[in-house]
């Protein structure tokens, strides 16, 4: 013992207390640190990640939602979709014309004053009327033909040739009438064919005169 404390001097023990510290003073530091003693000085750069924070903590450090940015780009136009089932039909319109009637003769001779080649009777409402007639002369003429309510066609035949006269009215009857085709010649002449036809309308408005 004698041999120990004559070599135990100040340096010897500062030496031997040193060790002491180095392998055994972590360990008492990692288990003894007193509380509010660690701070951001005793933090390693890095060494705090967000799973090691509380989620509350987590949520409370999240700021606002920032203004919208600005619209994006139009992206590429997709594939086109398979085609739809077909809809179903829908209810027919209203039909704007009604019945036609129509009447027709051959060789009718037409005189030097005005008179009826055809007539087709009519039941009241709105009608659009049209006639056609061919005219024969052995010499020339001057053929002229009306429909009652307005239409008129006046034509030249030459000898022994055949002209066509084709003539219109609309006509809105209100009560049953007919529908006259008539016509005369300077010097006379022959109908080889005529023929009034009346087709019926919704409206008399519903049609150009």
């Amino acid at each position: 013992m004698r041999a120990i404390r004559k070599r135990l001097t100040y340096a010897n023990a500062i030496a031997t207390l040193a060790l002491f510290l180095a392998l055994g003073g972590g360990a008492y530091a990692a288990t003894q640190l007193p509380r509010n003693s660690v701070g951001t000085a005793q933090l390693k750069a890095g060494a705090v990640t967000s799973g090691k924070i509380a989620r509350k903590a987590r949520k409370q450090l999240r700021g606002n939602r920032g203004p919208q940015g600005p619209q994006g780009k139009t992206g590429k136009t997709g594939p086109k979709g398979a085609t739809g089932a077909a809809g179903k039909a829908g209810a027919p319109g209203a039909d704007g014309t009604g019945p036609a009637f129509e009447v027709f003769g051959t060789n009718k001779a037409i005189g030097t004053t005005s008179g009826a080649v055809l007539a087709q009777n009519l039941s009241a409402g709105a009608y659009v009327i049209s006639a056609n007639v061919v005219v024969e002369n052995g010499s020339a003429s001057t053929v002229s033909c009306t429909l009652n309510g307005g239409g008129e066609a006046v034509g030249y035949v030459e000898a022994g040739k055949l002209t066509t006269l084709s003539l219109s009215v609309v006509r809105n009857l209100g009560g049953a009438g007919n529908a006259t085709l008539s016509c005369a010649a300077t010097g006379g002449a022959t109908a080889k064919y005529a023929n009034v036809i009346a087709t019926q309308v919704k409206s008399q408005s519903r049609v150009a005169g």
